[in-house]
């Protein structure tokens, strides 16, 4: 059930889809798939108002079978996916708004629709993927509100700019592209990151912040990105160019420990809905978490058991996989961030600093320029600091 027109019409994300996990359910994806261009190069920038660290790696090996990752605009690649499922046998309701969960007792038995679809819509099994507000869920009583710290708001642009251009402004062939991963001061210090992703003819930038932060501070992200789209840095990327979209997306952020229940009597809750979501992986978690989920619907299927201990094969298959994994191993990473909020802006500017001192030519020798510079970062940063923070990053960060 799509409350959109068509699949990936209420979907926003950075803009790129993984080549392993989508081709483990969909052989060679790429040869039909609506795809953009295929990321060769991945960049990090840790930006101050002025300058930037560069940070990145670049290889033609992931430009060709089976790739790495791909550029995707989920308005097409959503309408694409689904299409296979359609393909395969589902049936896809859009303009199809699920309205309440139908409740007998304590088991999910189908959902209160509108639109194509009015009234209830009996089944044994619900699968949720509504996203980081699993309202449904909330109303029904399974779930909890999301916290605001959890939570991180996303303003993104897309921004048309000729194939030519965009090879030769990111340095890139025909069909190949890059991503640049932006930290410090993308959003004026508040915690949280950006990105600008390469499509075939678009360009898209985004940032975006912690909910709370952005609550406390009274902060409108669209200034933030507003403000990052003039960085002497950035806006030479982006000249010329027209937007043509502009988007909004809050993505659940609360690490592991923020993971809800995942499974009921009938109901099974899947991606930004279960706070399946990290930065390293994009998409990817979600989508082995739907992977997972239709796994655990199949057995349950066969053996008639859509009550929560039957359904809890889909928990032990997050559990024995990178998924949750991933999460338990950094369970601590937003706490961590939370009460360091302005670690990265700090050390951001230090990391410059340093690298601007190093640049510029001096009268001195190359050890009295390198004891200079030393002495620069201590007067800001002492040692005893240093190793602390230096050991609460190798505890946190797995």
């Amino acid at each position: 059930m799509e409350r959109g027109p068509y699949p990936g019409s209420k979907n926003m994300s950075g803009g790129a889809v993984f080549s392993l996990p989508t081709r483990e359910i969909l052989p060679e994806f790429w040869q039909d798939a609506p795809v953009e261009r295929a990321l060769i190069d991945q960049q990090y920038w840790l930006l101050t108002e002025t300058s930037a660290v560069k940070l990145g790696f670049a290889s033609t090996d992931l430009g060709g079978p089976p790739y790495n990752k791909f550029s995707v605009m989920r308005a097409t690649f959503d309408r694409w996916y689904a299409a296979k499922a359609v393909g395969a046998g589902a049936d896809l309701w859009t303009s199809c708004k699920a309205e309440g969960l139908f409740m007998d007792g304590n088991r999910v038995q189908g959902v209160y629709a509108s639109g194509r679809e009015n009234g209830l819509i009996s089944a044994d099994l619900v699968i949720l993927a509504q996203g980081v507000n699993p309202i449904l869920a909330e109303k029904a009583g399974l779930m909890k509100k999301p916290k605001a710290q959890n939570c991180s708001l996303y303003v993104k642009e897309m921004i048309y700019l000729p194939a030519e251009i965009i090879n030769e402004r990111f340095l890139v062939s025909p069909g190949q592209g890059a991503v640049i991963g932006l930290i410090g001061d993308n959003n004026a210090g508040l915690i949280g990151t950006g990105s600008i992703y390469t499509f075939n003819e678009h360009v898209t930038i985004n940032t975006g912040a912690s909910v709370a932060m952005l609550t406390e501070k009274k902060v409108n992200p669209g200034m933030l990105l507003a403000r990052l789209k003039q960085h002497p840095l950035v806006e030479p990327l982006l000249r010329g160019g027209t937007t043509v979209e502009y988007l909004a997306h809050m993505i659940p952020e609360g690490g592991y420990n923020a993971v809800p229940e995942l499974v009921f009597n009938g109901l099974m809750i899947t991606g930004d809905a279960a706070g399946l979501v990290n930065g390293t992986h994009g998409l990817s978690l979600a989508m082995y978490s739907g992977r997972f989920a239709a796994e655990a619907a199949l057995e349950a299927l066969a053996k008639g058991d859509y009550s929560k201990k039957g359904l809890r094969p889909y928990v032990e298959k997050l559990q024995n996989s990178f998924v949750l994994k991933d999460l338990q191993d950094n369970r601590k990473v937003p706490g961590w961030y939370n009460a360091n909020p302005t670690l990265f802006k700090d050390y951001i500017r230090l990391l410059n600093q340093a690298a601007l001192q190093a640049s510029i030519v001096y009268p001195v020798s190359r050890r009295e320029k390198r004891r200079l510079i030393l002495k620069e970062i201590l007067a800001a940063r002492p040692v005893r600091k240093l190793v602390i923070d230096a050991f609460n990053a190798i505890r946190v960060v797995r």
